[in-house]
This record gives C-alpha cells, sequence and structure tokens, in this order.
C-alpha cells in the first residue's frame, strides 16, 4: 500500500458466519474464541507507525488481550457490540517480531467470551497489509512458506526501501519442537536446504528473514521454505517490503504480510477470478507433495514436486480454474501500481491474498469494506457452483445476472462494484456455499483478503484430471498407493487395512473412514480405473536382402508413440514408422490417460553390395575389351567366394568371355555391333546383384578429298569431292575457310567458290564424327588463284563507323557484285558505302555472278569491320566512407584491352596496377582522377574524392602506478582539427586533449581515445588493452597475543595479517626493529609501546599500522588492615589485587575465623567495605580472605591472607 493514510476507527471486514452452530468436529473456519498470532517486521521509517488489532462479533461479547510468554494483560477487558468492531492498539515495539533468527517474547493471544473473527493490522507511511488471524483450534503444525521476491533499491536512505522475504512462527503451547528448512540463505547465513531446530513456549516467536545484500548469491525468496512443530502453531508469511513483481523499473513497495493455512487444509481445485481494474493479476501455486501436475486453463500443464512452487500471470479476460490430483495452495497478487499504471487510471497496489479451495466455501458471511480516505473502487469476488448463482443474495438481492461461467466449468464467476460499508452475502441453499474475497484500490493503496472460507480439516482421496467425480486413474501393470493424510489418528479401508496408506493394483471400489482423538470423523471413497492399452508390431523377426524397408504401425488409437531402437535412442513419434536398418524396433504407445504398452520387432537386413561394371562403351576400330568390377556397401566376406558370380551376354553366338574372374573379364565380338553384358552376383545370404553394361564396336571414319576443275566456271569455283570411309549416319564437320558452298553434286560432293585474291589462300578442313568415333583431320588449301580482290578504307572506328568498300577483278570480265552484312542489308555494285551506327564486330560478305555465264565466286570475311564504345570512366569507391590509410578502387568496366591513366591530388599509388589500384591517403581526403583507353578509344576523365580515418596517438606521464592513483592522459595528433572522446573504465564522460583520471583501485586498465575530424567527419578509436596498471596498495595489518601484558610475561608474538606485501619492517616503540614477516619481541620495560608495521609490495606500492601494547607491572598490594570509617579514602575499604588482574576472571572471599563466608566478590572493583553479606557491619577483628584471578595474559592467580577489620 503506497502512500496511505488511515482513518481512525478504520473497520475491517466482519465475518459474521450466521450458520447453524458448529457441530461437526472436522470443521474449522477463521471464527474462534481463542486466537494466537504475531506481527511480522514491517518499514518502519515513520514516526507515525502502529500496529493494531480489529476484532468482529455476530453477537456482543467481551474478549481480552495478552501478550508474551506470561500472558501479561494488556489495558484490562475489550467490548464488541452485534455485528460491530473494536480497535486495540498495541506499541508496535511490544508485539512486532524484528530481525532473524531469534526468539522473541511478542506473540499475541486473544481470548473472547463468544465467537469472534480477528484481523491484523500492521501500518506504515507507504507500507500497510492486513491479514486473517485463524483462530487456535484452526491451527496445524505443517506449514510451507509463500513469501514473494525482495526488490532491494536504495531510495529510502540507511533504511533501504525493499527488504527481506519472510516468515513468522507463533507457538501456542510450551515445549514446542520447530523445525524450520529454509528455502534460501537466511539473514544468519543458514543455507538453503539446511534445518534450524529451535524450541518456543507460548506467546514466543521466531522470524527468518532471507540474507539481503547486494552482490551476494543465494538469497531472496523464501518461499517454499519449510516448517514442522509438535505442537500446533500459528505461520505467518510476505515480505518486510517488495515490488510484484520483484523487476528493475517496477516502483511501489509494500509490506506483505498473510496467515498461511496448514497443509492438511490445502484443496485440490482452485478458481482464480481476474482484480478488476487490473491489467493482470500474478499467482503463485505450490505443491504439497512430489510428482504433482498443475493444470490452469489455457496454460501448458506444470508439474511441480514437494515445495516448489511456479509463478503464473493471468490477464484480465482470463479466469481460470487452477487444478491438481494432489493438493495445492493457491495465492493471488496485485501487482505495483507502476505494473499497468495506464490500464487502471492510476489505482493499486500491491497486496497477496490466499485463495480457498472450492471444497472449502462457507454459506453465509457478514463483511465490511475498508473505509480510507485513499480507497476510490471497492469490490468482491465471488465464485459458486453455476447451478447455485440463483440463491446469492447480497444484503437481500440477487444478483444472478452478474455472473459469468468459467470455461468447461461447474463454476461460474462475478465481480460486484461495492460502496464502503457493511454487507451480508448468503445462499438461500443452506447445503451450498460460495468463495468471496474483498479488495480495494485508491492512489497507491490497495488491500485485500478472502472472506468466505473454511479451514476444514481434508480427507480426500483426489480423483484423476482425466475423469468426472471420484476417479483415480490405474494403468495396468502398476501400482497406486492410496494416501488418506497424516493428520488422523485412526484409519479404516473397506479392504481391511488400517494403515495410512493402501496400495493396489486392481480396479474397484476403495473406501476410507478415518478419526481424529478429538472425534473427527471422515470418510471418502474412490473408484479406480484401470487402463490397459496394447499394441503389437506383428512378427517378431523379418530377414531380409539389402535395400529393404517395410513401415511398421503402432496402431491406431493413441495419444503419443514413441519409436526407439536398441540404444534408446528416439527415432520416431507418429504412428507409423519406416524401417530400413537391422537392429531393434520398439514402440512405446500412450492412451488418452497416460497410460502405455509396447512392443518389440527385430529386422535384418543382410548386406547386398552395389556393383558396377566398367569399362569403354564405345570401341572404335576394334572388336575386343576389357570390363572391371567393382564392389561397395559391403564387406568382402559377403561377396568373394567360389562360385558367387557369371557374365553373360545378349548375342552370344557373337561375342565371347575370356579370362573371366570375379572383377573382370575380356570380350571380344566377331563383328562391328552393339552388345549388352550383363553380370549377376550372389551373396552368401542368398542375396542377388546385378548389372548390365552396354559396349559398341565401331568402325574407325576416315576424311580424304579432292578438287576437281570445274570446267564451266574457271576461275569462279571447284568441285569438291569426298574420298574417304564412313556411315551413313555420320556427321561431316567442314571448314571453308571464306569460301562457299554453290552447289551439291551428290553425298559429300560439292561446288565451292574458289574466293578472293588474298594474302593467304583459304585452306579447306574436314573432320568427321561417325556415332562417336573420330576421324583425322584432313586440311588441303584450295589451290585455285582467285579472280577478284575485296578491300575497304577503314575497318576500325570508336561508337559509329562509315566504311567504303570495293571490289577489283584480276581479269576484266562482266560481273555482278552483290556484298552482303549481318543486318540484312545487301548493296550491289563493284563498290558499296554502309554506316555501323552501333559497335560491335560485323561480318562482310561478296558475291560476284558473271552475267553471262552465271558462274559465282564468292568469299566472307569474319569481323572485317570493328567498332568499339568509347569507355566510361567509373570509379568503385565509397566517398562517404572513412577508410584506413589506404583504399583499393577498381575501375568499374574493365575488359582486357582497358588502359588505366591515374592522376592523384593528396594521394599516391602503392605498388603496380591497371584497373585495380591501392591508393595510400596521405591528406585526410585525397581527390583521384581516371582517363581509360580502350582500343584506342579514349574516356572522359572521372574523379573521386576519398577520405580516411584520422591519424593521433595518445602518451601518459606513468602508466604503472600505486594504488590510489592519479595520472594524466595527452592526445598527441597527427592531422588538424580532430575533437577527442576518452574511454575510460569509469561511466563519467571525458573529453579534451588531456584528461585527469583517478583510479582507486588495482588492477590493469584498458585507456582508449576516439578522435573525431571537424574536416571529414571521419572518427577512429584507438583502444591500449590493460595499458594502465595500478599495483594494489598493501593493507598492513597486525595482530599480538597479548596487547596487554605483564612484564613478567612480556614476549609478544606479532601476526602479519598485511596483504599484496612483500617486504616488511617492524618498529616495536622501544627503538628495536625487525625484517621478520612475523616476528617475536620482548619487552624490557614497562609502560605503553606503539608497535608499527611498515609494508611494501615488490612494485614499491606501501602501507603501514600500528597498534598501542601496554606493559603492565604485576603488583599485588594487599594491606593488613583497614577502617570502614577511616577519613582516607584508601583505607575505607579492602582488596588485596593492584594493576595487571584480569577484571572480568576474578574472585574474593572473606572468612571469619568460624569459615564462614563474610564476603564474596567477582570483580576488584567492588572491594569489602566491612559489611556482612545481609548488609550489617562485621565486628572488629581478624579475618581470612582467599583471591583467585588471572592475570591479563590468562595466568591463574592464588593467593590467601589475613586482615584487621577496626572499627
Amino acid at each position: 500500500m503506497k502512500g496511505k493514510k488511515w482513518i481512525v476507527g478504520l473497520g475491517l471486514m466482519v465475518i459474521a458466519v450466521l450458520a447453524t452452530a458448529q457441530s461437526d468436529l472436522c470443521r474449522k473456519s477463521t471464527e474462534g474464541t481463542s486466537f494466537w498470532f504475531g506481527f511480522m517486521e514491517s518499514r518502519n521509517y515513520h514516526s507515525a507507525h502502529f500496529v493494531e488489532i480489529t476484532v468482529t462479533a455476530r453477537e456482543t461479547t467481551n474478549f481480552q488481550v495478552f501478550i508474551g510468554h506470561d500472558e501479561t494483560p494488556f489495558n484490562g477487558i475489550y467490548t464488541v457490540q452485534t455485528n460491530s468492531s473494536t480497535r486495540v492498539l498495541i506499541p508496535w515495539q511490544m508485539v512486532e517480531a524484528t530481525g532473524s533468527e531469534e526468539i522473541q517474547d511478542r506473540g499475541i493471544r486473544l481470548v473472547s467470551e463468544k465467537p469472534v473473527n480477528v484481523y491484523a493490522l500492521n501500518w506504515d507511511a507507504n507500507s500497510a497489509d492486513v491479514a486473517v488471524i485463524y483462530p487456535a483450534s484452526s491451527l496445524g503444525n505443517e506449514y510451507f512458506a509463500v513469501c514473494y521476491e525482495p526488490h532491494v533499491s536504495e531510495n529510502n536512505g540507511v533504511y533501504v526501501n525493499g527488504r527481506n522475504s519472510e516468515f513468522l512462527i507463533v507457538a501456542t503451547e510450551d515445549v514446542t519442537a520447530v523445525a524450520i528448512v529454509p528455502s534460501k540463505v537466511t539473514d544468519k547465513l543458514v543455507n538453503a536446504g539446511d534445518t534450524i531446530k529451535i524450541v518456543l513456549n507460548k506467546g514466543e516467536v521466531y522470524q527468518v528473514q532471507s540474507m539481503n545484500h547486494n552482490g551476494l548469491t543465494g538469497q531472496g525468496d523464501l518461499t517454499g521454505s519449510y516448517v514442522l512443530a509438535d505442537k500446533p502453531i500459528a505461520f505467518y508469511s510476505g515480505s518486510l517490503g517488495t515490488t510484484v513483481p520483484a523487476d528493475s523499473g517496477v516502483s511501489a513497495w509494500d509490506h506483505l504480510y498473510e496467515q498461511i493455512p496448514p497443509v492438511p487444509s490445502w484443496g485440490r481445485d482452485y478458481y482464480g477470478v481476474p482484480l478488476k481494474s487490473r491489467e493482470q493479476d500474478r499467482y503463485r501455486i505450490m505443491a504439497a507433495q512430489d510428482g504433482t501436475v498443475v493444470h490452469v486453463d489455457g496454460l501448458a500443464p506444470i508439474l511441480l514436486n514437494r515445495g516448489e512452487f511456479s509463478e503464473i500471470v493471468l490477464y484480465h479476460n482470463q479466469p481460470s480454474r487452477i487444478y491438481a490430483e494432489k493438493p495445492i495452495l493457491v495465492v493471488q497478487y496485485s501487482q505495483s501500481k507502476s505494473v499497468d499504471n495506464a490500464y487502471t487510471g492510476g489505482n493499486g497496489d500491491p497486496f497477496m491474498i490466499v485463495l480457498s479451495s472450492s471444497s472449502q466455501s462457507k454459506n453465509d458471511v457478514t463483511f465490511v469494506t475498508y473505509d480510507s480516505d485513499q480507497i476510490k473502487k471497492y469490490y468482491v469476488n465471488v465464485i459458486t457452483l453455476t447451478e447455485e448463482t440463483v440463491n446469492l443474495r447480497l444484503d437481500g438481492n440477487a444478483f444472478q445476472s452478474e455472473f459469468s461461467p468459467f470455461p468447461n466449468s461447474q463454476y461460474s464467476w462475478a465481480q460486484l462494484d461495492l460502496n464502503p460499508g457493511t454487507y451480508r452475502m448468503w445462499n438461500t441453499n443452506e447445503d451450498r456455499g460460495f468463495l468471496a474475497y474483498v479488495y480495494g484500490f485508491g492512489g497507491v493503496e490497495s488491500y485485500g483478503y478472502g472472506v468466505g472460507f473454511n479451514l476444514d480439516l481434508v480427507l480426500d482421496l483426489g480423483e484423476s484430471i482425466d475423469f468426472q467425480g471420484d476417479t483415480l486413474l490405474l494403468c495396468h501393470g502398476e501400482s497406486r498407493t492410496l494416501d488418506a493424510g497424516p493428520y488422523f489418528d485412526s484409519y479404516a479401508w473397506n479392504t481391511g487395512e488400517t494403515s495410512q496408506q493402501l496400495t493396489v493394483t486392481e480396479g474397484g471400489m476403495y473406501a476410507v473412514t478415518t478419526t481424529t482423538i478429538d472425534g473427527c470423523e471422515l470418510k471418502d471413497s474412490i473408484f479406480i480405473y484401470v487402463s490397459h492399452p496394447q499394441t503389437n508390431l506383428g512378427a517378431d523377426l523379418v530377414e531380409e536382402c539389402y535395400p529393404f524397408s517395410m513401415q511398421l504401425d503402432g496402431q491406431e488409437g493413441f495419444e503419443d508413440y514413441l519409436w526407439q531402437n536398441e540404444a534408446g535412442d528416439t527415432i520416431g513419434s507418429a504412428r507409423w514408422y519406416e524401417a530400413s536398418q537391422t537392429g531393434e524396433y520398439r514402440v512405446t504407445v500412450t492412451d488418452q490417460y497416460g497410460c502405455s504398452a509396447g512392443d518389440t520387432m527385430n529386422l535384418v537386413i543382410f548386406p547386398v553390395p552395389e556393383l558396377e561394371l566398367s569399362g569403354e562403351n564405345l570401341i572404335c576400330g576394334g572388336l575386343s575389351s576389357e570390363l572391371n568390377v567393382s564392389f561397395t556397401g559391403a564387406p568382402e566376406s559377403v561377396w568373394n567366394y567360389e562360385g558367387s558370380y557369371s557374365w553373360s551376354t545378349d548375342k552370344p553366338s557373337f561375342l565371347t568371355f575370356s579370362d573371366e574372374k570375379l572383377t573382370s573379364a575380356t570380350i571380344r565380338a566377331a563383328e562391328f555391333g552393339t552388345y549388352d553384358i550383363y553380370y549377376l552376383l550372389k551373396t552368401i545370404d542368398g542375396c542377388e546383384q546385378a548389372d548390365t553394361f552396354r559396349v559398341r564396336f565401331h568402325q574407325t571414319p576416315t576424311s580424304p578429298f579432292t578438287f576437281d576443275d570445274d570446267s564451266k566456271c574457271e576461275g569462279y569455283s571447284k568441285k569438291l569431292i569426298y574420298t574417304g570411309q564412313a556411315t551413313d549416319s555420320a556427321t561431316f564437320y567442314w571448314d571453308l575457310d571464306g569460301c562457299q558452298f554453290v552447289d551439291t553434286l551428290d553425298w559429300q560432293n560439292y561446288i565451292v567458290t574458289v574466293g578472293a585474291f588474298l594474302d593467304k589462300p583459304p585452306y579447306i578442313n574436314l573432320v568427321i564424327d561417325d556415332n562417336g568415333c573420330w576421324s583425322d583431320t584432313t586440311i588441303i588449301p584450295m589451290g585455285a588463284k582467285p579472280n577478284f580482290i575485296m578491300d575497304a578504307d577503314n575497318l576500325r572506328g570508336c561508337d559509329s563507323l562509315t566504311v567504303q568498300f570495293s571490289s577489283t577483278l584480276i581479269i576484266p570480265d562482266n560481273v555482278n557484285y552483290e556484298w552482303a552484312f549481318d543486318d540484312g542489308e545487301v548493296i550491289t555494285g563493284q563498290h558499296a558505302t554502309k554506316h555501323f551506327d552501333t559497335p560491335g564486330f560485323y561480318d562482310v560478305q561478296l558475291t560476284i555472278t558473271n552475267q553471262v555465264t552465271g558462274c559465282q565466286n564468292g568469299f566472307t570475311l569474319d569481323s572485317m569491320v570493328r567498332v568499339f564504345p568509347t569507355p566510361t570512366a567509373s570509379i568503385v569507391a565509397d566517398p562517404g566512407f572513412c577508410y584506413p590509410d589506404s583504399a583499393r578502387i577498381f575501375y568499374e568496366y574493365s575488359i582486357d584491352s582497358s588502359f588505366c591513366y591515374w592522376e592523384f591530388d593528396g594521394a599516391s599509388q602503392l605498388g603496380a596496377g591497371n584497373d585495380s589500384i591501392t591508393v595510400l591517403l596521405e591528406d585526410p581526403q585525397g581527390t583521384i582522377h581516371l582517363i581509360v583507353d580502350e582500343y584506342g578509344c579514349f574516356s572522359k576523365p572521372a574523379q573521386v574524392s576519398l577520405k580516411r580515418k584520422p591519424h593521433f596517438d595518445f602518451f601518459a606521464g606513468n602508466v604503472e602506478e600505486c594504488q590510489p592513483a592519479s595520472l594524466s592522459f595527452f592526445a598527441a595528433q597527427t592531422d588538424q582539427s580532430l575533437d577527442y572522446s576518452w574511454l575510460t573504465p569509469f561511466s563519467k564522460e571525458e573529453k579534451g586533449e588531456s584528461i585527469h583520471l583517478a583510479f582507486p583501485d588495482s588492477g590493469k586498465y584498458d585507456i582508449g581515445l576516439v578522435g573525431l575530424s571537424t574536416f571529414t567527419g571521419c572518427s577512429d578509436t584507438l583502444l591500449k588493452p590493460d595499458w594502465i596498471w595500478i599495483h594494489p596498495k598493501p593493507i598492513a595489518a597486525f595482530d599480538v597475543n597479548y596487547p596487554i601484558a605483564t612484564i613478567e610475561n612480556a614476549d609478544i608474538e606479532f601476526s602479519n595479517q598485511t596483504q599484496f606485501a612483500d617486504d616488511y619492517r617492524w618498529d616495536f616503540g622501544d627503538t628495536e626493529t625487525s625484517f621478520a614477516q612475523n616476528p617475536q619481541h620482548s619487552y624490557l620495560e614497562m609502560g605503553k609501546f606503539t608497535a608499527r608495521l611498515f609494508a611494501e609490495s615488490k612494485y614499491g606500492c606501501k602501507d603501514t599500522t600500528e597498534m598501542e601494547i601496554q606493559i603492565l607491572p604485576f603488583n599485588v598490594y594487599t594491606p593488613n588492615a583497614f577502617r570502614p570509617d577511616s577519613e582516607i579514602p584508601e583505607n575505607r575499604t579492602f582488596m588485596p589485587v593492584g594493576l595487571g588482574a584480569d577484571q572480568s576472571r576474578f574472585n574474593l572471599k572473606i572468612y571469619d575465623r568460624w569459615g564462614q563466608i563474610m564476603f564474596e566478590s567477582n570483580t576488584p572493583d567492588n572491594p569489602w567495605d566491612g559489611a556482612t553479606k545481609n548488609g550489617n557491619p562485621a565486628p572488629t577483628g581478624n579475618y581470612i580472605w582467599i583471591s583467585r584471578f588471572f592475570d591479563v595474559q590468562g595466568y591463574e592467580h592464588s593467593q590467601k591472607g589475613q586482615v584487621l577489620l577496626i572499627r
């Protein structure tokens, strides 16, 4: 609760049970006539901090309050009126527990004449909480703490905002033995899991708090701590002050304080209703037994063991059932205001409510909402069976329309808005009840607690989640233990057993009757349902040859399938599994109830090798070949044995085998052709493997040809005659070297032009591919003298080109000229002009035709005309990037014929390079220029400006110093216009050309400098790891065996406890010195001496410390007479001891002459003044004295003598 102002006369909730008087001895509630309770420590830094008790009653009654073991009455008798309340304020110093693990006499007992309800409020500024107090009859012996994680934030000065998780034990009877097992390290450093054993008397309290120091591990939330007592105790848990959740950035701390119900009253079925106006709530769920599976609507199941808890978050639209097969405890938390401040409109703060199970409902309650000037909104959450919503009344009014059903449940819930005041809620059906929780919010104010619930002793054999009603699942072949709980004194099962637990292996109905010595008798029964799933994989053993696979069926109707191999590895999770390897296959199926069955099948797949026939598939010109066989995938022992193989062919009449082996054979064909070769292998297990190889024997083609004159067209063309050998399916590859076929005479015989008059005459080439067999290449020059010349004025250009073509006849004749170009244009005439407007390589063909004879000659020049594009000088570099000292740059469109001409300003080229170079950036910014030449075409110049990271360094006067050190650092710049930021081990930002740093701690430190150029905007970071070495300053410390000694035993041993030192020098204060590490020194004189230790490390770091040594005389001055009424003060008393005695271990006895003790003292400060033990003056006479004492060094002394008492 934050920023609260509580109104004096605060009205707490009144629970008035209007049902008939309790006749059932098993029923317990929050109403009673005798209460033991206590207050946990709360945040206390407000002068108005207080605690108070509020008592409500259904009828007027008197009550009294007692404090502590002696039950000291507090303020006499109080009276509470019917359906009203009475407040009792008690000074918090008397009853509020403080600290940890100390027995304190601060328990509170309240006794009333008639049944009442009691509430306890612990208030402080911005932090208060209220707990409903259980009567002594509802207490138990076994508890688990439910607290919350501490959120420590040092924003409240010394006291600290947010502190320990805590719990409190209050004893109700004398000699109560309590065992405590904390879940985290306690404030007194008891480890988690260790046992604290204490014995409490009635009225004593024992508070346990978590360790709470920054930076320590293992501390925190005490939730799950276990408490067991041999007599009833009251138990409270929560937090001194924390946020919910305890996360960084969450604000609004609050004290959490709730009484925890004993384990026997826990249930299995709970319902969580959202706190109205909050966006989300937190819940903690704790288990009482191992293997508890908790189900929450909409969430995955949660597995908890005994004492474990899970924290979940549910939103405002998630009313949820929380249930398990075993007892659980559920606590609902309101979150801190800052968590959903916008959603709530600013109202809300932490509190915790212990929820009640559906079996602990009540029929009739009267309650009063808090009346606080800070509370703005009041609510009550109500839970009941859906069929009972019509029967509920609030102040006589039905509110059935306010209910909404829980999903998949028989229960419904409602959130009702309230005003401050008194309310009564009841069910008109006296056999049914409800649960209710009242809460309120306002700014930084909040509260909440349950109003409608019982704490009945519960006998519940449980039920399985899968069934409706009292039914438990038992899987076939398993056993299940039915546990009636340890809370009864006798047990009677319908099977005849009389133990607390019953182990069953068969289905059927089981019932138990339990009783306590108090007369409580409870009965419960359970039906055990046995689920017996079965599955069958078929044959136990299957043997097959590789490759083989089979589909294994786990059979339908199951929820889960688990396939495993013989090693237990998981290999599948579906109904079907494809088995394809030798091994054991196991399936485990799980039915809808979680019961399992299994079966096993063994599969043996015999190894079969992969085999491959290899050899030449095509044999050109020959009729024999060798084939080889290779084996993989199986051991040789499987297939290498006599008679394991055979060779055969599809044409046994034309192909024979020789030199047959397991891995090879020679084949010979009688004629050219295609043959299939078969190889068959059989393993020792009878598995067969085969392969087929196709081979072709083919003749090799030949490629000779000749030229014959063409008498008709002499000078224009010739006859080309093929004279070699090839099949009709062969492919002929002719290269005419610019000449042209004019006509085809017959198969592979042509008329070919003789070509143009050139410097190099054309050569005709022929090579033949006959079904994969290739001939040699035949090359024959044309040998005929051509009759024309082709020419052009300019065959190279940039971007575009116009060319003048011309042709000249060697022997004048009447011919036509035809020029053909790549774009399809044809120009006739002896001379032709052609424009090429785009870059490229262009072929030119000229054909001349005799106008009289029709004879033709022609020639094609490939790539006769070449037009090149003018290059674009483009530099690949990033002007916006800050390069290191050099940059790698590229000419973007480089080709093999690119020649790059680079120039530089503020930079230079490193090494060789043409289209890709490395540039050294000498200045912070340099400019690079480029012109490119490709085939004589020059680009326009391009340029780019590049920048580099700045150049700088830094230094320090010293890089090694002793702790603490103060060092100066200086920047050393090479470039101009630089701003500096320093990287230091400290959070403070440092800028400038120099800085000064203090190093309070030892260690090695990184120092770095960031330089930023205001000219280029580039920055660089220079980091020097472990550059600064601060050596630890020695921590000089020593101890002595006797800081005070007597001169008789003045040998002092010095124990050096110095840290981080290597050399030592001692000055004993009496002019004597020593360089030993642990010296011993004898003082020869009495007095006070200052002993000093000078410590120095190997790095020259020094420290010193000193201690005063006092050497005393050991003198016992024993007077032989004294007079109590002497005018001299020293003569009025008797004490036979002087300097050097240990006053804490001293005894003096004075005897009269008959041996009676007249006086005894245990300190030299209490001398004998001449009086007897009863205070009367002793008579004049001689008295015997005996003294026994130890001196300051522990040496024992014993003395005796006589003294004369004079009157």
